[in-house]
């Protein structure tokens, strides 16, 4: 039942990122219709990467909510026909995305430390504002895979040291 906990806690946590991550996508919608109506070069060149980062936010954040739900009963089910087979499967499934995730953070920051290059030699307004919006969503990608993967390395950890000790 150990396990059963620490999948749960694990879902729970991403589903509250979920969440958050659906009241952040609200503020953005907020900030894009009251910031960006001016004339500013620089809040225009910003209004396309926020878009994304908003509709990523809200999208994701949507989805993660919804789905870690289901995931949660469905491995519950299966824990209690088959713990063993449930488990492997878990944790195969935590090395993929642990892969997956450290991918990403490589993606990330490499597009950071790039878009940081070629602002500071951007002379227009406008194009200065296009970079630090995929300043910002470069950071706000980095920051959710980071959480998610951290959570996920913890949750699985744990998970693996109860495999090894058959406590099921």
């Amino acid at each position: 039942m150990e396990i059963l906990q620490e999948l749960s806690i694990w879902t729970k946590g991403d589903e509250l990122q979920g969440k958050i991550m659906v009241g952040i996508g609200l503020v953005l919608v907020l900030c894009l219709l009251l910031g960006f109506k001016y004339e500013n070069p620089l809040l225009n060149g910003m209004f396309i990467p926020i878009c994304l980062l908003t509709a990523a936010s809200l999208g994701y954040g949507s989805f993660i909510t919804y789905s870690r739900t289901k995931h949660l009963k469905t491995l519950t089910e299966q824990y209690v026909n088959n713990p063993k087979e449930t488990v492997k499967m878990a944790l195969g499934k935590a090395q993929n995305d642990h892969k997956i995730y450290i991918i990403l953070k490589i993606v990330w920051s490499t597009l950071l430390i790039l878009s940081v290059l070629i602002f500071l030699f951007t002379v227009k307004e406008y194009y200065k504002g296009l970079i630090l919006g995929l300043f910002c969503l470069f950071v706000g990608f980095l920051l959710i895979e980071t959480f998610l993967h951290s959570r996920l390395t913890h949750c699985f950890e744990n998970i693996s040291r109860l495999d090894k000790l058959s406590i099921f």
